[in-house]
């Protein structure tokens, strides 16, 4: 037979402390174990002896005072907490002038290269744009000197080449004449 098992909500809470109580003591035991072993060092142990023995004479001191005149510490530490918080003040006052000389000169100055570079940017494009107009002025300019050389030198190549074409003509059936056949013998 098969019994049911039934998991209740203490017993997770008591197995997760009892988890974390090993934890604590492991941590505990990790850290006298590593305590013990640094003691091991005479110049750790003159370490913290010296620090042992300065904190007990400054708490003896601090216990005297206050046994003696308890409202006269009491005022000393009132009065060093108003300085505290006056100084605290004046420096919140600084940070707060600096952010806003830092927003007023640097931010308006990086506006105002922004907005610059912004304008320079739309001259620029317009430059562009006229150096393409110029450039198309001058392309249309080379193409009317051109058409008109094209025009004027086909004008001179007819003549030329009808002259030329006669002249080569003459050239060529006179070359034919003076021509030797292979094989022929002197003529």
């Amino acid at each position: 037979m098969t019994q049911a098992v039934s998991y209740k909500n203490t017993n997770v809470s008591l197995n997760e402390e009892e988890k974390n109580g090993k934890l604590v003591k492991g941590m505990v035991l990790g850290a006298v174990i590593g305590g013990a072993l640094a003691m091991l060092d005479s110049n750790t142990r003159q370490k913290v002896a010296s620090n042992t023995k300065s904190m007990k004479d400054s708490t003896m001191e601090m216990v005297g005072q206050v046994k003696n005149d308890p409202s006269g510490v009491k005022n000393d530490l009132q009065d060093r907490m108003k300085s505290a918080v006056t100084i605290l003040k004046e420096a919140i006052n600084d940070a707060q002038n600096l952010y806003e000389k830092v927003n007023d000169d640097i931010v308006g100055q990086v506006n105002q290269v922004k907005e610059g570079s912004t304008e320079i940017l739309s001259s620029a494009k317009e430059a562009t744009s006229d150096l393409k107009d110029i450039g198309g002025k001058v392309k249309e300019a080379g193409e009317e000197v051109m058409d008109e050389n094209n025009n004027q030198s086909s004008g001179n190549m007819n003549s030329d080449s009808t002259s030329n074409n006669s002249t080569r003509f003459n050239s060529s059936s006179s070359e034919r004449n003076d021509s030797k056949i292979p094989g022929q013998l002197g003529s």
